[in-house]
């Protein structure tokens, strides 16, 4: 039986105390020191009399599975549905404050209290504006369409038989834009979702500010158009940068407003051809012109707009490669904790020190894996079903080929693959993305996505994850 779908959105503005200091351990570490443009959280409530939904989505770059957990409950405790009804997207923005969880081992005991605040401070804008758009609920159609764009480039550059955090222009990537728009009866727009695959790093780390980066005037481009809300959902770009590269300048203003202008025209441009209260009349000749055949534009006046409101999500536990001997374990965690200890004695930069630190914890934790027996990843996989759109999620940094791969495996073709959802924690690269001969504990790499070190993973997901991976989020969408 068809019901009528109901929506509403509301917004909250999310910046930190300045002072706060952002996610990083080479760049983007640094605290912020004024605000570049405002942060934003974005909540859509959708439900259809038996069901309910909430998009969320924000400005934010990481989070681990647990923070997400209690910012997510929150969220659907204010709402009275299961917290597997709650999508919380990262844009993965690196301008932007981190919870107190991934910096915890490099942070100062002057840090603490400004990342303690800023989670405590986040869960009441995010109920605040989850309970908004609740009580803005009203009927509603949805719509979706797909566009495509080259703001983003393939990052993973071969240098002189080494593998460099760099660009490959001509090396394919995901470029498709997906637009969902949630409009009023009258087809006037409530909100408009679009979902891209690049990292958000046109401001770079010597921007010592908090900034939207490029989603935030993409989403301007939107609103000031259409109207509504616009929601800019992080795709699957572990392995996409921006096509104009990581900000170097201190003032990056201009090349992250051209980015956003140039990704929110497509945006708005998919959504213009979207319509949710008319459809097109079949061709007829207009009065006593039997020549000149017109379209007409006729209403759609029925109320029964939603077919299917479900959520799912379950959690995946992936394997990691062979661990090392205690005895190697060992001495990886005294040579990190010499090189911290001089390098904080030397007065060494503040990265070096960061890094020094997070891997002598890394070493740490490794030994205690060691120890206690082979230990497993722990991966979130949620799906959303609105009609035949779905939303399918999962807490990684997913690399662009899984995601077109499970959107072509999906039975919905208007599926719009996430990442970064719902905590993020680790890179899920492919099989064919290791290095040749195997990932290797003693090797130094450049690219981050071989770097598990940084995330406090022991040693680097087996290569069958992004299947297994896949596997899983078809089988949730099938579910559905």
């Amino acid at each position: 039986m068809n019901r009528t779908l109901h929506a509403g959105v509301a917004r909250r503005t999310i910046n930190p105390l300045l002072g706060t200091g952002k996610a990083g351990l080479r760049l983007f570490g640094s605290p912020i020191q004024a605000i570049e443009s405002d942060l934003t959280a974005t909540v859509l409530v959708l439900a259809d009399g038996e069901a309910k939904a909430a998009v969320v989505a924000t400005d934010l770059c990481v989070m681990s599975l647990a923070e997400a957990d209690r910012l997510r409950a929150a969220v659907a405790g204010a709402l009275g549905i299961a917290t597997a009804h709650v999508l919380l997207n990262l844009s993965h923005n690196h301008s932007a404050p981190a919870l107190p969880e991934f910096m915890a081992i490099t942070d100062t005991p002057e840090d603490v209290p400004f990342r303690t605040r800023y989670e405590r401070d986040l869960r009441g804008w995010l109920v605040e504006a989850a309970v908004e758009a609740d009580a803005r609920l009203q009927p509603a159609r949805i719509g979706c369409g797909w566009g495509s764009s080259e703001i983003g480039v393939y990052r993973r550059e071969t240098r002189d038989g080494r593998d460099v955090l760099g660009e490959v222009p001509d090396h394919p990537i995901d470029s498709t834009v997906g637009v969902i728009r949630v409009d009023d009866l009258d087809g006037h727009p409530i909100a408009t979702l679009f979902r891209y695959s690049a990292h958000p790093v046109t401001v770079g780390s010597r921007s010592a500010v908090a900034s939207t980066d490029y989603p935030g005037p993409a989403r301007d481009v939107i609103e000031q158009s259409l109207g509504g809300l616009a929601l800019f959902l992080q795709g699957c770009g572990g392995n996409v940068n921006p096509r104009v590269g990581i900000g170097y300048e201190i003032d990056c203003r201009d090349t992250k407003n051209r980015v956003g202008l140039e990704l929110g025209g497509e945006a708005l441009r998919v959504a213009a051809r979207i319509r949710t209260n008319t459809k097109a009349g079949e061709r007829r000749p207009l009065g006593n012109v039997p020549n000149i055949l017109f379209t007409p534009w006729e209403r759609i006046d029925t109320t029964d707009t939603c077919t299917h409101l479900a959520a799912l999500e379950t959690t995946v536990a992936l394997e990691y490669v062979a661990l090392p001997s205690l005895e190697r374990a060992r001495e990886l965690h005294e040579h990190w904790r010499q090189l911290a200890e001089e390098r904080r004695a030397g007065g060494a930069l503040d990265w070096e020190i960061r890094a020094a630190q997070k891997y002598e914890h890394w070493a740490a934790k490794l030994v205690a894996t060691v120890e206690d027996g082979r230990p497993t990843h722990e991966l979130r996989v949620q799906a959303i079903r609105v009609n035949d759109i779905v939303l399918s999620a999962l807490s990684m940094e997913v690399f662009f080929e899984t995601g077109l791969d499970i959107r072509a495996r999906s039975p919905h073709p208007d599926t719009f693959v996430l990442g970064y959802s719902n905590g993020l924690y680790g890179y899920l690269p492919r099989a064919e993305d290791y290095p040749e001969g195997g990932w290797s504990l003693e090797e130094s790499y450049a690219v981050p996505d071989l770097i598990p070190q940084a995330w406090g993973m022991p040693v680097i997901l087996h290569p069958d994850s992004a299947r297994r991976a896949a596997e899983a989020t078809l089988e949730l969408i099938g579910g559905l």
